[in-house]
């Protein structure tokens, strides 16, 4: 479902504030909090040439390098040298989740014969769930189910088994549940499922309009929705108790996704406020493009 050009990110340490200048609030300045930033940068999904980078709380970029390629949708461990990511293994020509350990690259699903995509940490670190697809003679397409797969011994077990496409999978911070992006029909919907029993609630559905990219902090739920059935751009909302608050920074004139909760109402979000898509910090009034980062 990686139809357009983002940037997917998370981050896990804020340390201090520097102060950026946005040229295009009148010179008003908005404090943006240093910390560990993780992202992914490519031209575009085809040209398969995704770079999957890492900011620390000096400024300094590295980006993670392996035997892999078209790297992306990084998800931060219980420490910042600590990252699971999406990747091509271009010897079984497939994709695969990695780990990077300080610096170590692990492939963790090497020549399984699947797709494996969207992976997150358990938050007692011990598992990662993440999406598994593969081709489905019966239904003529790729089937995508969930799966949990054990940090240390490799184990996978399949969460999900049946013909709708379930994706982007996050975990609530005990651990009891995981958010994911279900797909029946052309549309996408927000449903969570309890993992002792299984049992799922659909917790945002709407009639033709598209919702995905789930994230759990903090007792809210964010996640990316079409503006309306008409109108495709996609925009950040956020879930409290069934009750649905629209973010500020919102437009029918660009697109605002990828939702990374700080604290506060406070968050890091992708767009293409400025034509193309960057990351951009709200502080709860205001946005400012991050700079320095490539997007």
């Amino acid at each position: 479902m990686y139809k357009r050009l983002k940037a997917l990110l998370m981050t896990v340490i804020f340390l201090g504030a520097a102060v950026v200048t946005n040229q295009n609030m009148s010179a008003e300045s908005v404090t943006v909090p240093d910390g560990w930033l993780l992202w992914h940068s490519y031209t575009s999904y085809s040209a398969m040439d995704s770079q999957l980078f890492v900011r620390d709380p000096d400024g300094e970029t590295t980006e993670i390098k392996g035997n892999f390629i078209h790297a992306m949708n990084g998800n931060f461990g219980d420490r910042p040298d600590k990252i699971v990511f999406m990747a091509i293994d271009p010897n079984a020509d497939e994709w695969d989740i990695f780990v990077s350990d300080n610096g170590k690259i692990k492939n963790l699903t090497e020549k399984s014969g699947y797709r494996n995509e969207d992976p997150k940490w358990s938050p007692d670190g011990k598992s990662i769930v993440f999406k598994r697809g593969y081709w489905n003679p019966a239904v003529d397409d790729f089937t995508y189910d969930l799966a949990l797969l054990d940090a240390e011994t490799l184990e996978v077990t399949m969460i999900t088994d049946d013909h709708a496409e379930e994706a982007m999978p996050y975990f609530s911070e005990d651990g009891k549940y995981i958010y994911y992006t279900a797909y029946k029909g052309k549309n996408g919907s927000v449903a969570r499922m309890n993992i002792s029993d299984k049992s799922v609630e659909t917790l945002f559905k709407e009639e033709r309009v598209n919702a995905y990219y789930p994230v759990y902090k903090n007792g809210v739920l964010y996640f990316t929705r079409w503006i309306s059935s008409e109108d495709h751009h996609d925009e950040i909302v956020q879930m409290k108790d069934g009750v649905i608050q629209i973010a500020e920074f919102n437009s029918e004139k660009y697109d605002c996704s990828d939702a990374c909760p700080v604290e506060d109402g406070k968050m890091i979000y992708s767009s293409t406020a400025n034509g193309a898509y960057s990351l951009y910090y709200f502080n709860g009034i205001e946005s400012v493009e991050i700079p320095g980062v490539d997007s």
